[in-house]
């Protein structure tokens, strides 16, 4: 039989057709790139040359080199660092190194491979100008003051004991930064003791010379040592310090008409004068945080304020001239929030005002149980007037209605409140549980403190006093879930937690976060020891 050739030609065609399919690249690559070698090489000594090159085993690039590359001891000129041949990064540098010195050269994630961007994490590169490579550490880790939380990425810096450098002046004799988990080890170290500081760098100059940085510091020389690098030795309280001038760093006119001040530091005694003002009489009412250094001036009449200038006084001396500058037009009612809340003496209803108030009408306030009128006590907070506190013999497992009608009060410029209507309700006994808390601070911690239990959210729900160690505070009535505690040393005893002062030698107030969650239970009474170290 004659062949048809170009049939057959045909069929191949259509199974070739068939086989195509999505070209793979392959698995991702997640290796970083790793240093192959070094000129000259890693942990040399002896070293008196001008450049280094660090060779790596794929194409590299690099980010952020200032920010992420760190020579410990710092540098006083900054070297030319670049790419050269695709895989090695030449590092010129811009003036000889000191003498018998060990200088480590952090690369961190300044190094990244060029297709996926894996940064070099951990890469050190050390060579000596002397005889022999230093050897010592200092080993420790970075929190924040208050919340006890790791601080990743802050700058740990040596200043040697005698040098007439400081943190606020010059640069340490060593430096590096923590980790994810706050910790940092400092190496290659010569023998000496030494000042060490924690800082949050904002402009890189390893200086603490900026208002917003935040600053740790141990109160006592440390030493460098032999040592176990993994071990946790120097704790570092990262905190921020109050403003060393008095000044009025922010002012702002809130929604419901008042003018609010943002100090520098902790303030008493302000008072605000009206330069423009000939006629008539305006006062401020003030209602400070609990630092006293937020304060909101509420004006006794807001007609003309627009026009005006005010100077801010603080203990007599003139700090600044603000103007009065409304963003939207003040809402006609004064809004009402209420909510109960569960303490020692039982239920207790809170009922919030958006301005302060000058009256309340209890004949147009009403707690209603199964339409019948539930008799209550009613008393206005003095200090911020902005707090009715309604007390009740409404008992557990019990729910009513509070109503307060159109004027039931009264705010400072004479507007009224709209109709509330809200449902308030207790639970019963079986549904809450207890909680106590038995204090063993270690012999060297002293008090007085203030105990807070916190929610899951971390808002404060209870806060004691323990009037001495070993004291044990018992809370009753507690919804059920999980809670935390957190204990302050209330070292100068006025009922809030302060920061520090790095010139003053102060440490902030010490505070303690309890390990673990608290289960509290319907119906159970829970009880702790928490040994404080």
């Amino acid at each position: 039989m004659r062949s048809i050739p170009w049939l057959a030609t045909l069929v191949l065609l259509g199974s070739s057709c068939a086989q195509v399919g999505e070209i793979s690249g392959g698995p991702k690559d997640e290796d970083p790139p790793v240093l192959l070698g070094a000129e000259p090489p890693h942990l040399s000594t002896g070293f008196k040359g001008q450049r280094i090159v660090l060779q790596f085993d794929e194409r590299i690039q690099l980010d952020r080199v200032r920010d992420r590359m760190l020579v410990s001891p710092p540098l006083d000129v900054p070297p030319d660092v670049r790419i050269t041949g695709g895989r090695n990064v030449t590092i010129d540098l811009g003036a000889p190194l000191k003498p018998g010195t060990t200088y480590s050269f952090g690369i961190g994630e300044a190094v990244k491979d060029l297709t996926e961007g894996n940064p070099a994490k951990g890469l050190v590169y050390v060579v000596s100008t002397g005889e022999f490579v230093d050897s010592l550490i200092v080993v420790g880790g970075v929190t924040d003051a208050f919340t006890g939380e790791p601080q990743k990425g802050q700058l740990v810096m040596l200043y040697a004991v005698g040098d007439t450098t400081t943190i606020r002046t010059g640069r340490p004799a060593y430096a590096g930064r923590s980790d994810e988990t706050g910790r940092f080890v400092l190496n290659h170290l010569r023998a000496a003791n030494y000042h060490l500081y924690a800082l949050s760098d904002m402009n890189t100059n390893y200086r603490f010379d900026l208002p917003n940085e935040q600053i740790a510091f141990l109160s006592e020389p440390v030493s460098a040592q032999i040592g176990d690098s993994l071990a946790l030795v120097h704790e570092l309280r990262l905190f921020s310090e109050p403003g060393k001038v008095q000044q009025v760093r922010g002012s702002r006119v809130s929604a419901d008409g008042a003018l609010q001040l943002v100090m520098a530091r902790s303030t008493r005694d302000l008072a605000i004068h009206d330069i423009a003002r000939t006629g008539g009489v305006l006062k401020w009412t003030p209602e400070w945080n609990t630092t006293r250094d937020t304060v909101l001036l509420w004006p006794s009449d807001t007609t003309a304020l627009q026009q005006g200038r005010y100077e801010i006084m603080v203990d007599g001396i003139s700090l600044d001239t603000v103007r009065y500058r409304p963003t939207g037009k003040l809402a006609f009612h004064t809004g009402l929030q209420a909510a109960l809340r569960e303490d020692s003496t039982g239920g207790v209803v809170y009922i919030r005002s958006t301005r302060p108030l000058t009256s309340f009408d209890t004949t147009r306030i009403k707690l209603v149980q199964d339409s019948i009128y539930i008799p209550y006590t009613l008393e206005l907070d003095t200090a911020t007037r902005r707090t009715l506190t309604l007390r009740s013999a409404l008992g557990p497992g019990s729910s009513a209605q509070l109503v307060l009608l159109p004027k039931a009060v009264r705010d400072l410029f004479d507007g009224y409140n709209d109709t509330l209507r809200t449902g308030i309700g207790r639970a019963a006994e079986q549904s809450t549980g207890t909680l106590r808390v038995k204090l063993v601070p270690d012999k060297n911690i002293s008090g007085p403190f203030i105990l807070q239990l916190l929610d899951a959210q971390g808002r404060v729900v209870r806060v004691a006093e323990p009037p001495s160690k070993g004291a044990t505070v018992k809370w009753e009535r507690l919804a059920p879930g999980n809670f935390s505690l957190r204990l302050i040393a209330d070292e100068n005893a006025n009922g809030r937690w302060d920061t520090g002062d790095l010139d003053a030698g102060l440490q902030p107030e010490r505070v303690w976060r309890f390990t673990g969650t608290l289960n509290v239970r319907a119906a159970w009474d829970l009880g702790i020891e928490w040994d404080v170290e």
